[in-house]
């Protein structure tokens, strides 16, 4: 049987084990504070922007183009409150809030993988609650 010899000592595994858990619980807070931004009011609602309004109002704005179809129509907003809206007004404030809630996380999660030591991550962490 081969014999798998360690380079690791216990501090180094122990270190690792608290950067990827930080690291990782710095994501989980990332995610949340960004998907918390993705949220929009119009005519008096409140929309929570995801994959499934976007598609929605992309597909209105393709059948008001091919079949002459209205691009108004009702929609439930968050808390189920029929809203009439214009989907093209909402496609185009639901894309760019998207555009700048993904491009501002994105940017965030590169600075924030790139920290190696928990201390980079902590600090980090700090700064940003001041």
């Amino acid at each position: 049987m081969p014999v798998i010899i360690s380079t690791m000592t216990k501090t180094n595994v122990e270190s690792y084990a608290q950067e990827r858990f930080e690291l990782n619980r710095q994501k989980q807070t990332l995610k949340e504070q960004q998907q918390q931004r993705l949220s929009i009011t119009y005519n008096g609602g409140l929309f929570r922007v995801d994959m499934t309004l976007l598609n929605y109002l992309y597909m209105k704005n393709v059948n008001a183009g091919l079949f002459g179809q209205s691009t108004k129509c009702i929609l439930p907003d968050s808390y189920d409150t029929p809203i009439e809206v214009d989907t093209e007004e909402l496609i185009k404030i639901c894309d760019d809030r998207w555009n700048e809630v993904y491009n501002d996380w994105y940017n965030e999660y590169t600075d924030l993988k790139t920290k190696r030591k928990v201390e980079d991550i902590c600090v980090e962490d700090l700064k940003n609650k001041e």
